[in-house]
């Protein structure tokens, strides 16, 4: 009998609780129906500043007991956190000032930016390995995904894979006071433009690629083991090609931004250009799936584009349990995976890799 796969970590089945929890996508449907919850963040100000829900009202748990009087108690009401602690706190104790219709939203934040809108940045604002914040920028129009990693003890950022449009991006470190120091691009994107060179131009900050890339830019190189300093956090560099020659994935704490190598559901196509089935299967099954199940993959693409999930962020897990790349059990098995039948060859395939290895 086939095993039924795994849920996916992001979507969690609900559990009876002391205090009702929504999930972020039930959140969204309440928020459009007719009768929209009061939602309430219970944040301080500092993480409020880093990400927030629109539309929602601020009181910090220290000010709850002096100000909860200020929420509606003719609505329902939905209060959040960064990841859910707090706000089970404080429905609780609006629960015990008469407040009956009182939930938590499962996950807090980071799970809503996970699962509903990447956009929405997700942080940790202390600790050895914490002091960071993540946002992704998801382009519907061509389905990929640019990330944004800051560090906010020194305020320096880095942005990857960019889009040609650099305004997301400015917007983003000037809202969370940041100062943009390096662009990276994983490999030589050939499906859209990119945007590292209007991004430059506008910022100063180093362009950084594989030593394998031909780029004829001015460009820093990062060869296996070194790493993009963002601050006090480091983007270490792992050579994974297979999609093009050139292809790195870059690690932050327990996080893998793995550009086109790993996909969620797939894997970069490698019958286009420098591709090579061989490299892509030895970068994932000696290096990517070599990682703690429970580390986090941030791919390049997502969505009906490329013919895979909307989904922005998956687990190394997750991805060894369902993705069809993945799932091949052998070499030879991988190698006919990977070289029968992929669409043809995009007729803007050559131009857009000319434009952007040289400008």
């Amino acid at each position: 009998m086939a095993t039924a796969p795994p849920p996916h970590p992001y979507l969690h089945t609900p559990t009876p609780e002391s205090v009702p929890a929504i999930s972020p996508a039930e959140l969204v449907v309440a928020r459009e129906g007719p009768a929209p919850p009061v939602v309430v963040d219970l944040r301080a100000a500092r993480e409020r500043r880093l990400a927030r829900l629109p539309g929602d009202l601020s009181i910090p748990l220290s000010e709850l007991p002096s100000r909860w009087a200020e929420v509606p108690a003719d609505r329902p009401v939905v209060v959040y956190c960064q990841f859910g602690g707090t706000a089970r706190r404080g429905a609780q104790f609006l629960r015990e000032h008469g407040l009956a219709h009182v939930a938590l939203l499962e996950g807090g934040l980071d799970e809503y930016s996970r699962i509903v809108d990447p956009t929405i940045a997700r942080y940790s604002p202390g600790g050895e390995t914490d002091g960071w914040v993540l946002q992704q920028f998801p382009r519907p129009e061509t389905g990929c995904l640019a990330y944004l990693v800051g560090d906010l003890a020194s305020g320096e950022a880095a942005v990857l894979d960019p889009g040609i449009d650099p305004a997301p991006y400015l917007a983003a470190v000037e809202s969370l006071g940041l100062k943009l120091r390096s662009i990276v691009e994983t490999h030589t994107h050939a499906d859209h433009l990119a945007g590292h060179a209007a991004l430059h131009e506008r910022t100063g900050a180093a362009i950084v690629v594989s030593h394998r890339s031909p780029a004829q830019y001015p460009h820093r190189l990062l060869t296996e083991g070194d790493s993009v300093e963002v601050g006090n956090q480091a983007l270490m560099a792992w050579e994974t090609p297979g999609h093009t020659s050139d292809h790195l994935t870059l690690r932050l704490h327990d996080k893998a931004f793995t550009g086109d190598t790993l996909l969620i559901g797939s894997c970069g196509r490698t019958d286009l250009g420098d591709g090579s089935p061989r490299q892509l299967w030895e970068s994932l099954t000696t290096k990517l799936l070599t990682l703690p199940d429970d580390t986090e993959i941030f791919p390049a693409h997502y969505g009906s584009r490329h013919s895979l999930p909307d989904r922005y962020v998956s687990t190394v897990g997750f991805e060894r349990a369902t993705n069809e790349a993945l799932r091949q059990p052998d070499w030879p098995s991988f190698e006919k995976y990977m070289t029968e039948g992929w669409p043809p060859k995009p007729s803007s395939f050559d131009e857009i890799v000319r434009r952007n290895l040289s400008a």
